[in-house]
């Protein structure tokens, strides 16, 4: 497998020595990252991420009224 073919973050990372991790931070606050939390750096952070995809405030862009599904009548 070629390097540009493994997903973001799937390691490996053939320019880091001994395969050591890389400092990462939280994706909502930039503490350092709990690997049992990853990306985040606690049990918070996960759960204010949820609350904000779950009340709609991540967004991906599009015309409005796109779903991307189709729908039927099949009674």
């Amino acid at each position: 497998m070629k390097p540009h073919d493994k997903a973001p973050g799937a390691g490996g990372d053939p320019g880091r020595k001994n395969g050591a991790p890389r400092a990462s931070k939280c994706a909502l606050c930039s503490k350092p990252v709990v690997e049992k939390y990853r990306p985040f750096c606690s049990k918070r952070c996960t759960e204010i991420d949820l609350g904000r995809w779950l009340k709609g405030q991540y967004a991906f862009p599009g015309t409005p009224g796109e779903t991307g599904e189709t729908t039927t009548d099949e009674h």
